[in-house]
């Protein structure tokens, strides 16, 4: 079985928006995990995760975005969430993790907030 996950990254003056498409599961979250640990490396730490195509995530890209979520505010900056709608909304309210993360409607929003 292959999973699939796209992965985009768009980086802004003064944040980063990674758009994600696909299922994000034990298969592919090493795709997700280099983009994301390449932009902490370079210092971007102001990221946006763009949820909007995200079709299934399970345990392992939930651990994923809380480490990814951890290491940026260690440095000052953020994981924001847009785009949050589906199973992966419902995967976050039945875990109680839509608490851990802020979630937005729409980059713009991330982006000024």
């Amino acid at each position: 079985m292959t999973t699939r996950l796209g992965v985009t990254v768009s980086r802004e003056a003064t944040h980063t928006v990674v758009t994600v498409a696909g299922e994000l599961d034990v298969i592919s979250a090493e795709r997700l995990r280099a983009a994301l640990g390449k932009l902490l490396d370079e210092g971007r730490d102001r990221l946006i995760l763009d949820a909007s195509a995200l079709t299934f995530c399970d345990s392992m890209g939930l651990r994923l975005l809380l480490e990814v979520h951890d290491a940026a505010e260690q440095t000052g900056g953020f994981l924001r969430l847009v785009g949050v709608q589906g199973v992966f909304r419902r995967i976050l309210t039945v875990t109680g993790l839509s608490a851990a993360f802020t979630i937005y409607e729409t980059t713009g929003d991330a982006a000024d907030a």
